[in-house]
């Protein structure tokens, strides 16, 4: 290292600490990638060290100068030397535009044109300051080791030429190895920060990813949840479109009254499908901000009016419940008397298609703290009349268990029985 003033190094080198955007957090970038440098910031750094490498420069140019009075043959070596130091400088600035590429190179060859370069020593200390920020301490001791004999080689045979030797070279050499080790402190706390930078992003990115897998995740259940609603209760009301419509179709010995009779049940079923379809799509479409008004979901209490309705369209269906039931309801929670329903309904729907024929039972029993039991049989016949996809009972399954219940369904001799418990809290407010 040359017999000069040197910069300070802290003020030479700036972390890249551009933080996420509103937009979201960006997938994590590599490492090259993360501490990438704008033009803006890559020229401004060559700039500041080329001014400071000029003074140190013109420094030395000034000090030899005033030696050429003393000394007659000098002016032409130190002439040379001067001008060496200038290319070599420049050329020293210009390797060192590429340190983040070859980091270790570039911090060798700077360091090695300070063999004959005052002006290339600003450069050199940037060059082993964007070492440092890679924290890889074998390279670092490499290239401290490399300037420190170039600061020996200096002292001992390029100040003599150009009037700058003194006698303090221990003093000069512990001041150059004060300042490495300044710059090579600020580089790896730099390079630790851009550490923690990268570290915030991940954590950011994987947040983002985690969020959006939740996000999904949710409409997918909520998206599944829909699809059985709207299933249960279609699907109810369309079978006995389908049944009647199939009487009209295949029974030519009805009478007149019979045939207006069945076409009039084809019809408001199919009014109240649409009704009840429009329902939930109203729900779907609607606004955050929209009051959308939903007429009271069924529960409990609605079991017998759906048995009423379903023996009204010509299907055979007896109901038995303990009369102090319908009391003991009052205590029953929303959520529990609405799946029940809908348990009872998809039941009698499937007993519909596979049986259209066959008289059902509907069994009921239940009280707080000891649960609500629901069965439904009908007899296994001995020709299927429709045909399904056995989504009804997997929804019924599915719908038990996200309520905490216990379900079964299968044929019990010559009878298909369809068995759900639910969960009925002892202490509960009314419903």
């Amino acid at each position: 290292m040359p017999h000069a003033p040197a910069p300070s190094a802290p003020t030479w080198v700036v972390a890249d600490t551009r933080t996420v955007s509103d937009g979201g957090p960006p997938d994590l970038p590599s490492r090259g990638a993360a501490d990438r440098l704008s033009p803006w910031q890559h020229g401004w750094r060559l700039v500041l060290v080329w001014v400071l490498g000029l003074g140190v420069w013109l420094f030395v140019g000034t000090v030899a100068t005033d030696g050429w009075r003393s000394d007659v043959d000098g002016p032409g070596a130190v002439e040379g030397l001067l001008l060496l130091d200038l290319a070599v400088g420049h050329l020293a600035l210009f390797v060192v535009a590429f340190r983040r590429r070859w980091p270790v190179g570039v911090a060798l060859v700077t360091g090695l044109l300070c063999l004959f370069s005052a002006m290339a020593a600003p450069v050199s200390l940037l060059a082993l300051v964007s070492l440092a920020t890679r924290r890889r301490w074998p390279a670092l001791v490499l290239v401290t080791v490399v300037n420190l004999l170039v600061d020996t080689f200096y002292e001992l045979v390029v100040s003599p030429v150009l009037g700058l030797s003194d006698d303090a070279v221990l003093t000069n050499l512990g001041f150059a190895v004060l300042v490495y080790a300044i710059c090579v402190l600020v580089g790896w706390n730099i390079g630790s920060r851009r550490e923690l930078v990268r570290s915030w992003r991940a954590e950011a990115s994987t947040a983002n990813r985690e969020q959006a897998a939740r996000v999904a995740q949710g409409q997918l259940a909520e998206r599944a949840r829909i699809a059985r609603e709207m299933h249960d209760v279609l699907a109810h009301r369309l079978s006995l479109v389908a049944m009647h419509a199939g009487a009209l179709a295949h029974r030519p010995d009805l009478s007149e009254d019979e045939r207006k009779e069945a076409a009039e049940v084809v019809r408001a079923g199919a009014h109240l499908a649409l009704d009840e379809l429009r329902e939930v799509l109203g729900v779907l479409r609607a606004d955050d901000r929209d009051e959308v008004s939903l007429s009271p979901q069924p529960g409990l209490s609605g079991i017998p009016s759906l048995v009423a309705e379903v023996t009204s369209s010509g299907q055979e269906v007896h109901l038995r419940a303990d009369p102090s039931l319908w009391l003991r309801s009052v205590s029953l929670p929303g959520s529990t008397g609405r799946h029940a329903y809908r348990l009872v309904q998809e039941a009698l729907t499937n007993a519909r298609r596979h049986a259209a024929l066959a008289a059902t039972t509907v069994e009921l029993d239940g009280r707080p703290g000891g649960g609500l039991s629901i069965q439904v049989s009908n007899p296994v016949p001995g020709r299927v009349f429709a045909s399904g996809d056995g989504r009804g009972l997997a929804g019924m399954k599915e719908r038990v268990q996200l309520a905490g219940g216990r379900f079964g369904a299968g044929q019990e001799g010559e009878r298909f029985v369809v068995r759900a418990w639910l969960p009925w809290p002892e202490q509960v407010e009314p419903a």
